[in-house]
């Protein structure tokens, strides 16, 4: 039986020998940088180019002695397909690599959220560095801004400025920020403008940075949702169409390339947009996002700016 690690280590290995790139993020990765305690899920990021070669892997070692089982999961997610992945959305498998193995949950991207392409980076065992998995961490879920802070921290201690990006305890940051060499402070003020506040004279009262930080985090979940959401009516228009087929069964017990086919179809036959997001400007979606954070947070235009990031930050 193969325990959560184990099998990490067992796919990243069959991924090298196949010669397919990736990059292990998310709960692992916090596992990994000593900042989360266990969890059961895999994400990886796949590039969308190889994802062929994914698929070829995966029936190869279900071909195998001893075989492995592979199979979708049955909420929502897109085939591994690169015309669909290219634009943001996931794969969510169940791989038994054994036959007294449990299930791991594996989780696939090609464009992750909030991440910038060029920035995707791993190192030699596979992890990808601490700012990606700080950016794929701005969600909406409360228990995902304590890593993110830890991992800015992490990033600030190894001497890497990037930490700046990522801190949310106001003490915290206004001391990395007043020890920020000179050089970094535009560029990195340039993607996080909340700190450019705390060059004021005199700096800002603990209660008004504090605001500002709970602004700048309403506007990234607010975003993400805004995004999220679209993905997810996608989904659900797609999947009531679905079910509606005399021969619906999913998942199904069919050997993952038969299963694969499957979907391919199915998400054509019934329009599963490969982009939800197509004909939608970011700027769009980021205005509605802020009327959002406008009304909760009784906020005025003027402070949201403040602390806005730019565009291509939160829908790279």
């Amino acid at each position: 039986m193969s325990a959560p690690l184990e099998f990490l280590k067992i796919f990243a290995g069959q991924l090298r020998s196949a010669g397919i790139p990736f990059a292990i993020t998310s709960g692992m990765a916090c596992v990994h940088y000593g900042l989360q305690q266990n969890t059961k899920d895999s994400d990886w990021i796949i590039p969308a180019d190889a994802l062929e070669r994914l698929r070829e892997l995966l029936a190869k070692l279900e071909g195998e002695l001893p075989p492995w089982r592979v199979s979708y999961r049955q909420i929502f997610g897109a085939p591994l397909d690169a015309e669909y992945m290219q634009h943001g959305w996931t794969s969510h498998l169940t791989v038994w690599d054994n036959a007294a193995s449990v299930e791991h949950k594996v989780d696939i991207f090609s464009k992750p959220p909030r991440v910038q392409a060029h920035e995707i980076e791993a190192d030699s065992d596979g992890w990808v560095t601490r700012h990606v998995v700080a950016q794929m961490k701005r969600t909406d879920r409360d228990k995902d801004w304590p890593i993110l802070h830890g991992l800015g921290q992490q990033l600030w201690e190894r001497n890497n400025p990037l930490g700046l990006l990522h801190l949310t305890r106001p003490d915290a940051l206004t001391t990395a920020w007043q020890t920020c060499p000179d050089e970094v402070r535009s560029p990195l003020a340039a993607r996080r403008p909340l700190l450019r506040v705390l060059d004021a004279a005199p700096p800002p009262p603990r209660p008004q940075l504090e605001r500002w930080l709970l602004l700048e985090r309403m506007v990234w979940e607010r975003v993400n949702q805004a995004r999220y959401d679209r993905f997810t009516r996608a989904w659900k228009r797609f999947h009531r169409q679905w079910r509606g087929d005399e021969d619906w069964d999913w998942p199904n017990a069919e050997p993952f390339w038969l299963q694969h086919r499957y979907l391919a179809d199915a998400v054509r036959r019934h329009q599963l947009p490969p982009d939800p997001l197509a004909g939608l400007r970011p700027e769009q979606l980021v205005a509605a996002a802020l009327e959002e954070v406008a009304t909760v947070a009784h906020a005025t235009r003027n402070e949201i700016d403040q602390v806005l990031p730019p565009v291509e930050e939160l829908l790279p």
